[in-house]
């Protein structure tokens, strides 16, 4: 009973909550749906419902064609892309008013948005087209595709565009380091979209470590980008021991920089006791909990490890059965 308490405890100090929170700060960041979307301006593809008061057969629903017009009876064409809304119902007004009807109330309103589109790809929870109907910016983009997948994503975004923006530096390709953005609030990185640029958020390579034996699920495990975990938290992660592991047995297989093997004694019973020091874990540890099933660590078994478990990467803390 103890011990599933000590490792429920474990799995809520640490991974979960963890995506969560760094949501919620992206969605703090966004400005989506705090600024107007007066500021808008219609292009091409865009559905406008336009009223004219007490006149219905001026009040259609148009669509902007490819060349930025849209035309209503008794008027010529008129150019709109580029145009906010409020710009276009003075227009319209202006060309009404004295030749077709005395002082019309016009209001123009963007019933679909298709001319700005923006791709969202990568680690991010709904990847794919979304159509700026304001002003959009990187958090705002990621926010629109539902966050991060934060045990997959990368610390960074590249921002990829088909042409140089007027004014811009030129560049077509703007790699932005997301934890400045997001954990430093450096605003600056936070730059402006434009119609037809992609937002990548790469996938991280993983660097794992392993928990094997007498554990309630053993695999390889990714570990956390920017966090340290600990041997008891490993063990964490794997679920806990099982009834019949042999904690004070514990076993820690670590490999130097030339690649020779070290195999270091680990009483798991003690640091749960604060008798010993816990162990920072590090790329490609192997943790093993010897029992009654396992009852040693062998080189065939940490041979095996790669091909067996390394294709069911687990990205976070399981909870003890």
């Amino acid at each position: 009973m103890k011990r599933t308490i000590w490792i429920l405890a474990l799995c809520l100090s640490i991974g979960f909550g963890f995506a969560q929170n760094i949501n919620e700060r992206i969605q703090q960041l966004s400005r989506l749906g705090k600024q107007p979307v007066e500021d808008y301006k219609v292009g091409p593809g865009d559905l406008l419902e336009i009223t004219v008061f007490g006149e219905e057969k001026l009040s259609p629903t148009l669509r902007v064609s490819s060349s930025g017009e849209i035309t209503l009876p008794f008027i010529e064409s008129v150019q709109v892309a580029g145009m906010s809304p409020l710009e276009i119902e003075k227009e319209l007004k202006k060309r009404l008013d004295g030749t077709v009807i005395h002082n019309p109330q016009v209001t123009v309103f963007v019933k679909e948005y298709r001319s700005q589109p923006i791709f969202v790809l990568g680690a991010v929870e709904k990847p794919g087209e979304y159509q700026m109907s304001r002003a959009v910016r990187v958090v705002d983009a990621i926010a629109m595709a539902g966050g991060l997948k934060i045990e997959k994503a990368s610390n960074f975004a590249v921002i990829q565009r088909s042409e140089p923006i007027p004014g811009g530096d030129g560049s077509l390709v703007t790699k932005i380091n997301l934890k400045d953005l997001l954990d430093k609030g450096e605003a600056e990185l936070n730059l402006p979209l434009h119609a037809g640029d992609v937002v990548q958020i790469p996938e991280r390579v993983p660097e794992l470590f392993y928990v094997i034996g007498e554990v309630n699920r053993s695999g390889a495990f990714a570990l956390p980008l920017d966090q340290k975990l600990l041997l008891s938290q490993a063990l964490a992660w794997a679920g806990g021991p099982m009834k019949t592991a042999k904690l004070s047995k514990g076993v820690l297989v670590r490999y130097d920089e030339r690649g020779d093997r070290q195999e270091m004694a680990v009483n798991f019973d003690d640091i749960m006791k604060g008798k010993t020091s816990d162990v920072e874990i590090r790329k490609d540890d192997v943790v093993f909990i010897p029992g009654s099933k396992f009852k040693t660590i062998s080189y065939g078994l940490l041979g095996a490890i790669p091909s067996t478990v390394s294709g069911a990467i687990i990205y976070g803390p399981v909870r003890a059965n």
